[in-house]
């Protein structure tokens, strides 16, 4: 009894290591496969998105061929409002203000979201591991867990379709256990062909009025001599873009610094204060949205980012003008 016993110990000990310890090339094979089927295959689906207790049902049909790869997001919100992708055109159908918006600039995010296909450096700060498969929109689903390491950043929890690759889920949680923002599939097909009537718009012949949108300023946005500096970011957080320009709603120039670990990214803006405008104090949340704002002198520093309080806090707290 006692050796049957251990030898069923022995088993239970040997599998609950497989899961808990999974090579770095199986997690990065289901990022990689991720990747490549948000980016290279053809789909039509319908999910929804949520946040603050509030949900949203879209409609996405996503068609890739020689020409490049072709996108149309619906809202089934009854605004009827659409984002259409053409290439790096982006166009924005809003019935409900009559108007028509065309981008040339890089949408700043994406969806499905993406993941960085390489773990080394994440490893650092997140943990990697298999949950338990299931089902998502009639699609057997892998789960891929990604927890942070501190109090600095977001677990996600991924359900990833078997067959295809692509993100059919993704949870947004905090360090309280509680979901901050989430989508999931609820139906999706995976077409041959998609026909191009489908990424028109059903609008495309009304009387909209249309905008076009201003492109980037490059001998304004890069390269200016920046007057401010972050001195302190949560472990991980590495200096990407910084640029120095004017917001859209604002004839005030704004300086604006980005950091990333990998899988997070922060805003920084840095932007003089007008009599007239109500800037933010202290924090404020929308969703897995955080923001801190802070006055310095005749300046106002605001940090925003999908990360937890502390680090947009942290960031903003450490932002100092350069003496010169």
């Amino acid at each position: 009894m006692i050796n049957k016993f251990a030898s069923l110990l022995a088993l239970f000990l040997i599998s609950y290591t497989a899961l808990a310890d999974h090579p770095k090339e199986d997690i990065e094979k289901w990022l990689a496969k991720m990747h490549h089927a948000a980016h290279m295959i053809n789909y039509d689906g319908t999910f929804v998105y949520g946040q603050n207790n509030e949900m949203t049902t879209m409609q996405i049909i996503h068609s890739v061929d020689k020409n490049g790869v072709f996108e149309r997001l619906i809202s089934l919100d009854g605004s009827g409002r659409e984002v259409i992708r053409s290439g790096d055109t982006v166009t924005c159908v809003l019935p409900d203000k009559k108007s028509v918006v065309v981008d040339k600039s890089r949408p700043d995010s994406e969806f499905p979201p993406t993941f960085p296909l390489k773990i080394e450096q994440l490893s650092r700060f997140y943990t990697f591991h298999f949950g338990k498969p299931g089902m998502v929109a009639g699609q057997n689903a892998v789960n891929l867990k990604i927890q942070p390491k501190d109090g600095y950043r977001y677990a996600h929890s991924l359900w990833i379709d078997k067959k295809t690759g692509l993100l059919l889920k993704d949870h947004l949680i905090d360090d309280n256990g509680k979901i901050v923002e989430q989508f999931m599939f609820t139906q999706i097909s995976y077409p041959n062909v998609i026909e191009k009537v489908r990424l028109i718009s059903d609008n495309k012949n009304k009387k909209f009025k249309w905008f076009k949108a201003k492109a980037p300023d490059s001998n304004n946005e890069v390269n200016k001599s920046m007057s401010w500096k972050v001195t302190a970011v949560p472990p991980g957080f590495v200096p990407g873009v910084k640029r120095h320009h004017k917001m859209t709603m604002s004839a005030m120039p704004v300086e604006h610094f980005m950091f990333s670990d990998g899988l997070s990214s922060v805003s920084v803006f840095v932007e003089k204060q007008m009599k007239k405008s109500k800037n933010l104090i202290g924090g404020s949340t929308m969703g897995a949205v955080h923001a801190y704002g802070r006055a310095i002198g005749k300046y106002h520093v605001t940090v925003v980012g999908e990360v937890p309080h502390a680090t947009v806090k942290m960031i903003a707290d450490s932002v100092q003008h350069i003496s010169r």
